[in-house]
């Protein structure tokens, strides 16, 4: 497993990315010999990964995503086989096929996906069977997941969506139905209750039938809409899905003896411990009495992009033991400009979870058969990600996680992460701001490889020249010699208004003011407020540029006529 000091002690000898060419010796598989076989940098699919392909469908439509992914550093895909409504996307024997219940559809999407469903049928076509046989074709492993909860947004006027199986919608008497906990407010009480033996039976059929009637290379318990029952009933249901598991492990002790073929159980988790004492995860239990091969860890609202992720209790529970942890991160920044991360951001995320001794990282969003079209270099974008020895040298940007959603509805009401932005700024109030990176900046300094790093705050309709801020790192007031404010307060951009009433205050750090490798903290004073001015002022927005040369004294555009 790669940890802390080791991703500290390749900063300085790492290779920029660019440097680096195909033929190299130096990629993401030859750091990792030791853990080939076992997940490193994995991207997740699901049901709509080919809605955005017109039927009839050929052969390699089917597994396209496979063959994009093919040569970057991703050597795992993970496809959600079976969705939260309890249907499957395959001619399952054991549940139902997505579809098979609705008269009339009601949802475009998802009647393309219903029409390519049947095709494959009629054409003889296996789903999860083509993704085993190309993954393994191109050396990727291929992991089957399903979610363990069901039915949350269930009725029976969903049904024209074909996402929801007669199990769910015929069984009112199984669903956790109204709680009055506080923290259940905006959980769905449709969702099946796990307490019911039913409900266990009928998962534990399908994730029997993704490990022992396909080749797969395990299967994901992926779990979303927590807890899986009441609040008040968590002490009860929690030993129920411990053994549960135990029932799971093994049935793939017996598929990987049938197959002759590794069958690993990774569960997907809220990074934060507080979170699994709150929704009844037994993550010690199932660590140490070896349930699970994996754990992937992710943010409360595991479809919002957070780079922050506080993996070290999973990481210290897998010590000498074979459980690898892995970071993922969502995709979802909705910004003015931008509504998906870049690839500095998407660097700085996979190098703070590698930092903290994370064994691998993944991003939630799908390829969706149309490569991941946010990212403008795809293919580039991946390649360092398997590598704390390449992305050590790129450049970055590492962003305080922030409130791109309802607060109502940010993971659900389940204690664990929050968003640690916008704060509001009161006069003689320090609002001090966490702030993670992995960067080793002295060390990468001393060898002339920074160019540059910026601490850059957007602030919320404060006016620059009528109030006055102190703005501190790790203590160190920043002097005003180091600042650049740039004005957003109506600034048009092709979108429309951009961070309207913003300021950017833009610190260009010089070395006796970096930030070190770890938590770091800026802390922000508003020292006195404009009388005048009736309205909050708020940090909107926080992080740290980092641009590295390609090596000593390199300058990329240094000739300007």
């Amino acid at each position: 497993m790669v940890n802390r000091r080791k991703f500290l002690q390749t900063i300085g000898s790492a290779a920029p990315v660019s440097l680096v060419s195909a033929s190299s010796e130096l990629t993401a598989k030859s750091i990792y010999d030791e853990q080939a076989d076992e997940p490193r940098v994995f991207v997740r699919e699901d049901f709509h990964h080919m809605s955005g392909i017109a039927p009839p469908l050929t052969r390699a439509d089917v597994t396209k995503t496979v063959d994009l992914i093919a040569g970057t550093a991703v050597n795992t895909l993970i496809f959600s086989l079976a969705m939260r409504g309890g249907m499957c996307l395959y001619d399952t024997h054991v549940g139902q096929m997505h579809g098979t219940n609705v008269t009339k559809w009601t949802h475009p999407v998802n009647y393309r996906d219903g029409l390519h469903v049947r095709q494959l049928l009629a054409e003889g076509w296996d789903r999860p069977q083509l993704f085993c046989e190309r993954c393994h074709e191109k050396g990727i492993l291929f992991f089957a997941s399903a979610h363990l909860n069901l039915g949350a947004g269930a009725s029976e006027q969903a049904r024209g969506t074909g996402r929801l199986s007669d199990f769910v919608l015929n069984s009112n008497h199984l669903r956790v139905g109204k709680d009055n906990d506080p923290r259940a407010k905006y959980i769905s009480p449709m969702r099946l209750n796990f307490i019911f033996p039913e409900v266990r039976e009928e998962r534990l059929r399908i994730y029997e039938e993704l490990l022992s009637r396909y080749e797969t290379d395990g299967i994901e318990v992926h779990t979303e809409v927590v807890p899986i029952c009441k609040f008040s009933q968590v002490s009860q249901c929690a030993p129920l899905l411990t053994q549960w598991f135990r029932e799971l492990k093994k049935i793939a002790e017996k598929a990987e003896k049938k197959q002759a073929r590794r069958k690993r159980i990774y569960a997907r988790i809220p990074a934060n411990p507080q979170s699994w004492d709150a929704v009844g995860f037994e993550v010690d239990t199932w660590i140490s009495e070896g349930l699970v091969d994996g754990l992937i860890c992710a943010s409360t609202d595991p479809e919002v992009f957070d780079q922050d992720l506080e993996i070290s209790k999973a990481v210290s529970l897998t010590k000498s033991t074979s459980c690898r942890i892995l970071a993922e991160s969502g995709t979802s920044l909705v910004k003015r400009r931008d509504a998906k991360p870049t690839a500095k951001l998407l660097w700085a995320a996979a190098a703070n979870g590698y930092h903290q001794g994370a064994a691998g990282f993944g991003l939630h969003d799908m390829v969706r058969s149309q490569e991941l079209t946010f990212l403008k270099d795809m293919y580039d974008v991946l390649r360092p990600l398997g590598s704390p020895e390449l992305l050590a040298g790129v450049d970055k940007i590492y962003h305080v996680r922030d409130q791109p959603r309802s607060q109502k509805t940010f993971g659900s009401g389940v204690p664990g992460v929050r968003p640690v932005l916008p704060q509001s700024l009161e006069e003689g109030k320090p609002q001090k701001i966490p702030l993670r990176i992995a960067d080793d900046l002295q060390h990468m300094n001393s060898l002339g490889r920074v160019k540059v790093v910026k601490l850059r705050l957007r602030l919320v309709n404060l006016e620059p020249s009528r109030n006055q801020l102190k703005i501190e790192l790790n203590d160190k007031t920043l002097p005003d010699d180091l600042l650049n404010i740039t004005d957003l307060n109506y600034r048009f951009v092709k979108e429309g208004v951009a961070y309207q009433g913003s300021q950017i205050y833009e610190y260009r750090l010089a070395p006796d003011f970096y930030p070190k490798p770890g938590r770091n903290w800026v802390k922000v004073t508003l020292l006195n407020k404009d009388p005048d001015v009736d309205i909050t002022f708020q940090i909107g927005d926080l992080d740290c540029s980092i641009e590295y040369r390609l090596h000593r004294h390199f300058e990329r555009h240094p000739i300007k006529y």
